[in-house]
């Protein structure tokens, strides 16, 4: 959570302490632990150190604001879910936050139950990433295999013709 309003981060904290999230394709639940950053030069140094998931990150912040956070994050491929949110909500600032990778908007001030349904879904399409992730890389170990085990038996009855053939030569 990174927000420069310390009321802000207290209560995103207070409200997903104790959220899980759920579907019946997920094997296991999900429950979240709330880090804080006050500015986006803080929040950056943060997943330098310890990647988070979810990103919920304010627009405006002193020193470098939200959406160069957003584009550091880009440029630096971080693999996380960033949900931009502000009180100067315009589709302007939410189609760039968009455009520059952020996965939601939300704008403040937001009801608990607004933020629990953007966390819901921001969730699930992680938990989506990732398992189509596992499936490409999985995918490619069975590639490999068949091609190893087909050119292993395919050497077999080449080497067969190959004598074959070696030795029809030499009558």
């Amino acid at each position: 959570m990174v927000d420069d309003e310390p009321g802000i981060r207290s209560g995103v904290k207070r409200i997903l302490s104790g959220h899980t999230v759920s579907f019946p394709f997920m094997d296991d639940d999900y429950s979240f632990e709330v880090r804080e950053a006050a500015t986006g030069e803080e929040a950056l140094e943060m997943l330098e150190h310890s990647p988070a998931d979810i990103l919920l990150l304010d627009n405006k912040l002193p020193g470098i604001n939200g959406m160069e956070v957003l584009e550091i994050i880009r440029q630096k491929k971080m693999d996380i879910m960033v949900a931009m949110i502000t009180s100067y909500a315009s589709l302007e600032v939410a189609a760039r936050a968009t455009d520059d990778g952020a996965w939601d908007f939300l704008p403040k001030p937001f009801t608990p139950a607004e933020l629990k349904a953007s966390i819901d879904l921001i969730t699930k399409q992680l938990f989506l990433k990732r398992i189509t992730t596992r499936m490409k890389e999985e995918g490619k170990k069975i590639r490999y295999q068949f091609l190893s085990v087909l050119s292993h038996e395919l050497k077999s009855p080449l080497n067969a013709l190959e004598g074959y053939l070696d030795l029809m030569k030499k009558r």
